[in-house]
């Protein structure tokens, strides 16, 4: 089902909620750069629904069908929105537990929201990196980052994957300096899941191995996957699905 909610700007965000028949555990789940709430979260969140997990998904400020601008586009942000959406799913619907699912960027922003907000019972980050002021280089080239420092600005554009040719603005490059994911995951005392595909072209495997071992968290490669995890879906779905329960 299709639905909206506002966030702390007053800006209206786009979801989907897939609502099986009976649930316990409500799913939230954040998309990845410049993204939005298709793709991997419309596979991830159908695929949950049909193993009895209400699932929320929706596109952040500044993306796709949401207000906002893309150029004023922040991770700090997009982690406002995720409280809103919780907001959302608990006024309008009944479970025990809330577990919050991110995906690469998103798990980023899941990272940094979960020690916030004692309503997130569990937390699954796919296809992580391992800290921002190095895993800035994953998303932006180095002629990229030249054109942030000289025009405070870049045209958003990672050929053969993302053409947006939309103005991006460098406070979105500074965040990878000024915010930190391992501070926040230490900060947040309840399990989480590290879930990554050997494939994966956009992170190394290698960083989320040292992020999982650093902050205890339990980790599992999905052999075969890519960073969108497919061909694996199906496993993908299964790992999250017995550890939400």
């Amino acid at each position: 089902m299709e639905v909206s909610f506002k966030n702390n700007k007053g800006q209206v965000l786009q979801g989907v909620v897939h609502e099986p028949k009976k649930y316990t555990t409500a799913i939230v789940f954040l998309h990845g750069f410049p993204g939005a709430m298709g793709g991997t979260g419309k596979r991830v969140c159908t695929g949950l629904a049909k193993k009895g997990f209400l699932c929320l998904r929706f596109t952040f400020s500044g993306s796709d069908t949401s207000e906002g601008k893309f150029a004023d586009k922040l991770m700090s942000q997009e982690v406002k929105d995720v409280k809103y959406a919780i907001n959302f799913l608990e006024k309008n619907y009944k479970y025990k537990q809330l577990v919050l699912v991110g995906h690469s960027t998103g798990a980023i922003d899941a990272a940094l929201y979960a020690h916030k907000d004692k309503r997130v019972s569990k937390l699954v980050l796919l296809g992580m990196i391992n800290e921002l002021d190095t895993g800035v280089n994953y998303d932006f080239t180095a002629r990229q980052i030249k054109s942030f420092w000289e025009k405070k600005h870049i045209v958003y554009n990672s050929p053969g994957d993302w053409v947006h040719k939309k103005k991006l603005k460098k406070a979105f490059y500074d965040e990878f300096f000024t915010l930190s994911v391992k501070k926040s995951l230490k900060k947040y005392k309840k399990p989480v899941l590290i879930v990554h595909g050997s494939n994966d072209q956009a992170i190394p495997v290698k960083d989320a191995k040292e992020l999982a071992k650093e902050i205890k968290a339990r980790f599992v490669l999905i052999k075969g996957a890519g960073h969108n995890f497919k061909p694996k879906t199906k496993e993908l779905i299964s790992r999250l699905s017995s550890f939400s329960r």
